[in-house]
């Protein structure tokens, strides 16, 4: 015997057995009865929406940058004691990454003014966003990333193919990660 009432035709004498044995067993219509067993919620239920941060406030060891995404146009500040910059749209590389840090954000932060016999040094700043997602009813979230400061001396002529050394400091940041519209 089936006891699941929905399986049973409408219009059954074995639906109407049940209804009815339900009913005088337990008191209830089977209406009221499955009211009583399926607890209702009194709070309208909300959908939850969750969207990849797209602004990250980030601080550490004497840095701070804040990178964000808006309308398409990626900016980030860069800032330290001696430093303050901007970059914007085409000033800022990103590609994505397959490991723990989803994006990688390159920008130069200082270089020579003349290309054809360069003396000076190229800074190049690398930033390793997290892939985070913000669900839309927080503000933010904590997040941990990691920044690599490049420092190429440059002496002589790059035509020449000589590719000089590069200097590495690595720097953890620690900030939050938002999602801006």
């Amino acid at each position: 015997m089936n006891p699941n009432l929905k399986d049973i035709s409408s219009n059954s004498s074995r639906r109407q057995i049940l209804k009815t044995a339900l009913t005088f067993v337990t008191g209830l219509t089977t209406t009221s009865l499955l009211s009583f067993l399926i607890p209702k919620s009194t709070k309208p239920a909300k959908a939850i929406v969750v969207q990849k941060a797209n602004e990250f406030e980030l601080k550490g060891e004497g840095i701070e940058i804040k990178y964000s995404v808006l309308n398409g146009v990626p900016q980030l500040d860069y800032k330290t004691e001696k430093i303050s910059s901007h970059f914007s749209g085409d000033q800022i590389q990103t590609s994505s990454t397959d490991e723990i840090y989803d994006t990688l954000v390159t920008v130069i932060i200082s270089k020579p003014p003349n290309f054809n016999f360069i003396l000076g040094n190229i800074v190049r700043l690398s930033l390793f966003l997290p892939d985070i997602s913000i669900v839309l009813t927080t503000d933010e979230r904590s997040v941990q990333a990691i920044a690599v400061l490049a420092t190429q001396v440059v002496e002589g002529n790059l035509a020449g193919g000589i590719v000089p050394p590069t200097s590495y400091q690595t720097f953890v940041l620690k900030g939050t990660a938002r999602y801006r519209r």
